[in-house]
């Protein structure tokens, strides 16, 4: 089961504010940044630098209309979302989940102002619904012998 941004956020509010500081490392007036891993065709993996934004509740991310992970998303919506790696890359947001292009015009014209990239009128927006979400943190990353701390989520 894949559930909306805001449906997470409400049953785990520390994790999603965790989760939001990692998508958007410049700040919340900066852009999101994260790799989308879609499947292609032949099974195969593909991973794609993105801009992801969240509004209204949603996890979304616009794609340009000849690109490939608009046409793996939409034969398999099946994605990974890893956050950009933190500048001392001891900290990272994860999510799986299905993706679904957003259809009412409406909503896709409120999203526009939520990117911080200029978003071209043939772009198409996708909400990315969570399955599972993962925060790792490395407390004392160069020690020898140092584990992770792992906060995993799923509905």
């Amino acid at each position: 089961m894949a559930v909306r941004w805001s449906e997470f956020e409400a049953r785990e509010p520390d994790l999603a504010a965790t989760s939001r500081r990692l998508l958007y490392p410049i700040g919340p007036t900066g852009p999101g940044l994260g790799f989308l891993a879609t499947t292609r065709a032949d099974g195969g993996p593909r991973v794609h630098p993105v801009c992801p934004a969240l509004f209204a509740g949603g996890l979304y991310v616009f794609v340009m209309p000849q690109s490939p992970k608009r046409s793996d998303l939409e034969r398999d919506g099946r994605y990974a979302l890893h956050a950009y790696p933190a500048e001392k890359d001891d900290e990272s947001f994860y999510c799986i989940g299905r993706a679904a292009a957003v259809t009412e015009p409406a909503l896709r014209e409120r999203a526009v102002p939520a990117f911080t990239h200029h978003v071209k009128p043939e772009e198409v927006l996708f909400e990315l619904r969570l399955h599972r979400v993962l925060h790792t943190l490395w407390l004392n990353p160069r020690q020898p012998g140092t584990r992770p701390v792992y906060h995993r989520w799923q509905p």
